[in-house]
C-alpha cells in the first residue's frame, strides 16, 4: 500500500517579540495653547484652531475652573480644529471655559531590556460591622506598578532626566507600544526607586520603580479612542 505523502505542517508565529515604541514625557510648560470648548462626552472633545496635533501626541491639560481634569493625555485628532483626550470623561467636568493645553518634551527611551506593567491591583477590605449576620469584604483598588530594567547609560538624556525626576518626586508620563500591535499606552507615573549596578567584565545594568497615578491611557491608533 502506497504511503500518503507528508506534508509539512506550515509555521506559525505566536507572541509579540520584544520591541516598543517607548518614550517619557518632561513636566509641562506653562500652557498657552487655548481651548475655546470642551464637550460632555467620554472622551471630551475639545476645540482649538489649528492645534497642530496628530494622533498619538501627548499633552498637558490645564484649567483653574476644575483642577481635576489637570493632568497628561493622549489625544486622538478628529480634523485640525478638534481631538479626543484620552480617557478625560466629560460627562463630569461640567462648563469648563479656561482649558488650555501645551506639548511636553518627549524622550525616547531605549535601554529596557525587561519590563513589567501592572496596570492596576485590588485588595480585599473586611468591612463587616456589630451588625452584619455574615462577613462583608470590598473590593478596593491600589495604584499600579512598572518595573523597567536595562543598561545604565548616565550621560544619556533620558536617563539623566529620570534620575532628576526620581529625586524631585515628581509625575512624569510614560507611553509604550509595542511594535505590531494598533495600540498606544500611557500612564502617569511616580518614580519610586532607581538603582544602578555593575560587575567586572560586565555592562552596568539599572532597575527603576514607578508607580501609577490614576487610570491608564488606551489609545487605538487605527480607529480612534478606546
Amino acid at each position: 500500500m502506497a504511503k500518503a505523502p507528508v506534508r509539512n505542517r506550515r509555521s506559525t508565529k505566536r507572541g509579540m517579540s520584544f520591541k516598543s515604541n517607548t518614550y517619557f514625557y518632561d513636566l509641562p510648560d506653562v500652557p498657552t495653547k487655548e481651548i475655546s470648548a470642551l464637550t460632555n462626552t467620554k472622551p471630551a472633545i475639545a476645540t482649538s484652531v489649528g492645534h497642530g496635533l496628530k494622533t498619538g501626541d501627548v499633552v498637558w491639560l490645564e484649567s483653574e475652573e476644575n483642577g481635576a481634569i489637570n493632568g497628561y493625555y493622549l489625544v486622538d485628532v478628529s480634523n485640525e480644529d478638534t481631538f479626543a483626550l484620552m480617557i478625560l470623561d466629560g460627562e463630569d467636568i461640567g462648563t469648563i471655559t479656561d482649558a488650555k493645553f501645551t506639548t511636553p518634551k518627549r524622550y525616547s527611551f531605549c535601554d529596557a531590556t525587561s519590563v513589567k506593567i501592572s496596570a492596576f491591583k485590588t485588595k480585599e477590605i473586611n468591612v463587616t460591622t456589630i451588625c452584619d449576620e455574615d462577613s462583608v469584604v470590598e473590593l478596593e483598588t491600589e495604584p499600579g506598578t512598572i518595573s523597567l530594567s536595562g543598561l545604565w547609560e548616565p550621560d544619556k538624556a533620558v536617563q539623566s532626566f529620570l534620575e532628576d525626576m526620581a529625586e524631585e518626586k515628581e509625575t512624569i508620563f510614560f507611553t509604550m507600544k509595542p511594535k505590531g500591535s494598533k495600540r498606544m499606552r500611557g500612564y502617569q507615573v511616580k518614580i519610586t526607586s532607581y538603582d544602578w549596578d555593575g560587575k567586572s567584565e560586565d555592562k552596568w545594568q539599572f532597575a527603576m520603580e514607578l508607580k501609577i497615578n490614576g487610570r491608564g491611557r488606551k489609545l487605538d491608533m487605527t480607529t480612534g479612542a478606546k
